[in-house]
């Protein structure tokens, strides 16, 4: 048999004939359990704006640290950029210093090897 909330259908005709609705849910009228439920959606919209906003002030925030973070990085990497082509600077300075020592020690060489020649020294006869 076909019933409307708890009620027979003759039921049902009855009672809405007579004027006497059933009542609604928990003992509250339609009209009641409509208004409750609208206000119980009006709150938990507002609890999540308020969460959604925390939460967009929050990433916000970090946002902005990130950006504070990267620009001290860029800082940190143009100073270490700087360092770097004063020590290859300094390095390519070295190293003609050192090429030029090179030089100068093969040419002191040379000059040792004519004295000796000179003098009749043979470097052979003292590692016999």
């Amino acid at each position: 048999m076909h019933t409307v909330g708890g009620y027979s259908w003759d039921e049902w005709a009855a009672l809405k004939e007579g004027g006497e609705m059933p009542h609604g849910m928990f003992g509250l009228g339609w009209g009641e359990v409509v208004s409750l439920g609208t206000l119980i959606v009006v709150v938990l919209n507002y609890i999540k704006t308020g969460i959604s906003n925390t939460a967009h002030e929050s990433n916000r925030k970090d946002m902005e640290d990130l950006k504070d973070k990267l620009t001290d990085f860029k800082l940190s990497v143009g100073e270490l950029s700087g360092l770097l082509k004063q020590l290859n600077r300094d390095l390519a300075n070295l190293t003609k210093r050192v090429n030029r020592h090179g030089d100068e020690i093969d040419k002191i060489k040379i000059d040792v090897a004519k004295i000796k020649e000179r003098l009749g020294i043979d470097d052979n006869e003292g590692s016999k």
